[in-house]
């Protein structure tokens, strides 16, 4: 790629900066991001590296090889060259045949026996993000020339750009308090799988309320209940797996979305996973309150319903059914 004209170039960073623009879930964002780096600098490995906003300390978000396969280790080498390249928000590009007067970085490059090395900050108009570092064993004289900088460079300031968009976007649609998905973002998600879900392959939804929550704040304050409710949404998600998506709907009430599936009836999957949620939080006590869940919910199509906000309906109604017999019921419409 680095050895590619400066149109060809420019083409294939269009490309790639459309695709970072258009994604929204920031891990995804930053794997991308990560890969296009190293193909784009023909690197051998990759890792991008994001600024902590309460600490200013950089942390390895993401290690990449040029085969797309993940670096799980942390690779603590290079956070000399990061730490400085985060702090003077400016790029570093070495190879081991190149004329250096910064003997850090040809130290750096010297240490982890390295023929290539760039690292680039992430910067907005306002702050630097973190960096994008690549290195390899291969030699590359002509990689680092004025354009193929600037190329570098251009990615680097497409990506950060990127990452402030899926930022912003995940503050707009997460729960502060849980990390869950928020009501606005469940509805999203429920529109587009209303859309999908047919008679042959419906879809679901749930509606969860904790029963008798306003005791836990009572009883131990409000700190007690915001970790009794942090701990109820993990545990949704550890029941519901990869299955689905579990949102915060309310102040104690919790969502579920079953995409559609044309193996499993729908209303086997919802029975199921209101059965394992109701068991997992019957297990759960915080400050002497055992914690229960009633449940309500229902199918599409099936139900009647235009909209996300109709379907939602529909399983609160339901849910309010299995609420009048009592706490812990479940009610699948």
């Amino acid at each position: 790629m680095a050895q590619e004209s400066f149109d060809e170039r420019l083409v294939w960073l269009l490309k790639v900066s459309r695709s970072m623009l258009a994604t929204r879930d920031l891990d995804r964002l930053l794997t991308l991001i990560t890969d296009a780096f190293v193909e784009l600098t023909e690197a051998e490995r990759g890792f991008l590296l994001l600024k902590e906003r309460d600490s200013g300390k950089l942390v390895q978000r993401v290690g990449r090889t040029a085969d797309k396969a993940n670096i799980n280790e942390q690779e603590a080498r290079i956070s000399t060259v990061a730490t400085r390249v985060l702090k003077d928000n400016k790029a570093v590009f070495a190879t081991d045949t190149s004329a250096q007067d910064d003997l850090a970085t040809r130290r750096s490059v010297h240490e982890l026996r390295l023929k290539m090395m760039v690292c680039v900050p992430l910067s907005t108009e306002t702050e630097v993000l973190g960096v994008i570092y690549a290195d390899g064993r291969t030699s590359l004289d002509k990689v680092f020339t004025n354009t193929n900088r600037r190329t570098f460079e251009m990615l680097a300031e497409h990506a950060a750009a990127a990452i402030e968009n899926a930022r912003m976007f995940e503050r707009a649609t997460n729960d502060p308090l849980t990390g869950l998905p928020n009501s606005s973002y469940f509805l999203l998600q429920l529109a587009k799988v209303l859309r999908e879900a047919t008679t042959e392959a419906p879809a679901g939804v749930l509606l969860l309320d904790v029963d008798a929550f306003k005791r836990v704040n009572l009883a131990a304050g409000a700190e007690m209940g915001d970790r009794a409710l942090v701990d109820i949404g993990t545990t949704l998600q550890d029941v519901l797996r990869a299955d689905g998506l579990v949102a915060r709907y309310g102040s104690d009430k919790f969502a579920i979305l079953l995409p559609p599936d044309d193996g499993t009836p729908v209303g086997l999957r919802l029975r199921d996973v209101a059965e394992r949620a109701r068991a997992a939080i019957a297990t759960k006590t915080y400050h002497g309150v055992t914690m229960s869940i009633s449940i309500g919910g229902v199918s599409f199509p099936g139900v009647a319903a235009e909209s996300a906000p109709d379907v939602v309906a529909a399983a609160d109604d339901a849910l309010a059914r299995a609420r009048s017999r009592g706490q812990g019921q479940v009610e699948i419409g």
